[in-house]
C-alpha cells in the first residue's frame, strides 16, 4: 500500500508541474497592424495556484505574481513557476536597490495631528526579511474618501504608480477627496455619498518613511475640442483670442479620476495613466462612457498637462516603459486589452483586446523587446492566472 501511495503522489506531482508549466491559448488575441510598432503574441503560460495577477519585478530579474501567503516566482523571466513565499503583495512596491525593497498598503489612518499613517513593510536584504512599519503622510486638504464597496477611508488611497526620480526622491499616486469636493459619482445612487475622486501626486526624500507635498494631476477638467478659426461666433460673442484646436474643458468622468499607474518616458517626462469609472452595467441600464485617461509632467511631477482621452474604457491601468523606447499599456473592463506609444506617451495607438474578463491586467518587460502580460481568465467555473507573452518592437 506504501508504494502505491508513493506512486500516486509522485503522479500527481508530475500532473501538476505540467499543468503549471502548461501553455494556456484560451483567447487567441487579433493583433492589428500598428504604424511604427508590430506586436506578436506568443505563448500563454498559467501562473500555479494563484487567484489575483498582481505581479513584481525584483532588479535582479526575479517576478512574483499574487497577493497570497504562498505567491508564484519565476526566475526565468516568466516562462516556468513554482510556489514560494509571499511576496510585496501590494498594489504599491518598489525595489529601491542596495536590497531595499518597500510595500505600501492602499488605506490611510487619520492621526490626532490631522496628518494621516501609513502601514509599510521594507525589506532590507532584497526580500529575504521583512519588516512592518508606519509612515506619516501630510496632505492637509484631504477628507474622508468613499471607495466604490462602500468603505469609508480615512484619507487618500495609495495606488500602484511609484518611480524613483532622477533626484532621488520619490513619487506616488494617490486617490481621494479634498474637502469640499461634493461632485457625486454619475449613475450611482446619492445616499452612497461616493464623491468623484481626484488623483494626486506625493513625495518622499527618504525612501517612503514620511510622504507628502501633494500635487493635483486630475479632477474635474480634461483636454478637449477648441474653437475653430471658421465658428461664426468669432468675432462676435466669442473673441479671436479664444480660438485653438483645443482647450480645456469639463471632463467626462463617471467617477472622477483614480487607480493611476506612472512610468517615465524615454525622453524623462512622466506619463500617468488613469481610470474615470468602472463601466458598470445593472438591471438593463446602459453603461456610461468611462475613457482611460493621460497626463504628462516634463518637471518631475510638479506640473501636469490635462488629462487626454487616449482609450475608450480603462480600470486598473498598468504601464511599462521598454527599454526600445515603447511605452505599453494594459487596461481592462469590459476585456482585457493593451495600448502603445512610441512617442513618450504624447500619442497611443494600436489598442486590441487580448482577453475577455473584467479583472485588473498587469505588465513587466521581461526580455529584449517582449513584455508579459498578467490576467485571469474563466475556465468554466474555475479562475486561472496567466501570464501571456507579446514581443513589441520599432518598425522604423
Amino acid at each position: 500500500m506504501k508504494k502505491v501511495y508513493i506512486i500516486t503522489k509522485l503522479i500527481f506531482t508530475i500532473l501538476v508541474l505540467i499543468v503549471s508549466t502548461a501553455e494556456a491559448q484560451f483567447f487567441k488575441p487579433a493583433v492589428p497592424k500598428i504604424p511604427g510598432i508590430k506586436v506578436t503574441a506568443g505563448k500563454s503560460v498559467i501562473i500555479p495556484a494563484q487567484t489575483s495577477a498582481l505581479a513584481f519585478q525584483f532588479k535582479d530579474g526575479r517576478i512574483v505574481v499574487g497577493n497570497g501567503k504562498k505567491a508564484a516566482w519565476s526566475y526565468d523571466g516568466g516562462h516556468t513557476w513554482k510556489i514560494g513565499t509571499r511576496g510585496p503583495g501590494t498594489k504599491v512596491a518598489i525595489d529601491l536597490g542596495n536590497n531595499e525593497i518597500l510595500s505600501i498598503e492602499r488605506n490611510s489612518r487619520r492621526r490626532t495631528d490631522g496628518k494621516f499613517t501609513l502601514h509599510q513593510h521594507r525589506s532590507l536584504d532584497n526580500w529575504k526579511t521583512v519588516k512592518d512599519e508606519e509612515a506619516v503622510l501630510n496632505i492637509p486638504q484631504a477628507s474622508s474618501t468613499v471607495t466604490g464597496s462602500g468603505d469609508r477611508i480615512d484619507g487618500f488611497l495609495f495606488h500602484h504608480g511609484i518611480l524613483r526620480l532622477a533626484n532621488g526622491d520619490l513619487i506616488g499616486t494617490m486617490y481621494g477627496n479634498y474637502k469640499g469636493d461634493v461632485i457625486l459619482c454619475d449613475g450611482y445612487p446619492p445616499e452612497l455619498n461616493q464623491r468623484k475622486y481626484r488623483t494626486i501626486v506625493v513625495f518622499s526624500e527618504n525612501n517612503g518613511r514620511t510622504w507628502g507635498n501633494p500635487v493635483l494631476v486630475a479632477y474635474d477638467r480634461m483636454l478637449g475640442r477648441g474653437i475653430p478659426a471658421d465658428h461664426k461666433m468669432v468675432g462676435k460673442s466669442i473673441p479671436f483670442s479664444r480660438v485653438s484646436a483645443t482647450t480645456v474643458v469639463p471632463a467626462i468622468t463617471q467617477e472622477g479620476f483614480r487607480e493611476a499607474d506612472l512610468v517615465q518616458a524615454p525622453n524623462g517626462d512622466i506619463v500617468c495613466v488613469m481610470r474615470s469609472g468602472g463601466r458598470n452595467p445593472g438591471g438593463g441600464v446602459n453603461l456610461f462612457p468611462t475613457p482611460l485617461y493621460c497626463s504628462m509632467s516634463a518637471d518631475s511631477g510638479r506640473h501636469w498637462t490635462p488629462p487626454e482621452q487616449i482609450a475608450d474604457r480603462g480600470v486598473g491601468p498598468s504601464l511599462v516603459a521598454m527599454e526600445n523606447g515603447i511605452i505599453v499599456c494594459t487596461y481592462s473592463r469590459p476585456g482585457n486589452w493593451l495600448i502603445f506609444s512610441d512617442d513618450n506617451g504624447k500619442t497611443w495607438k494600436g489598442a486590441f483586446q487580448f482577453g475577455n474578463t473584467g479583472s485588473y491586467n498587469y505588465i513587466l518587460e521581461v526580455a529584449d523587446d517582449t513584455i508579459q502580460v498578467y490576467h485571469e481568465i474563466k475556465r468554466g467555473s474555475e479562475k486561472i492566472v496567466v501570464g501571456t507573452f507579446f514581443t513589441v518592437k520599432k518598425t522604423n
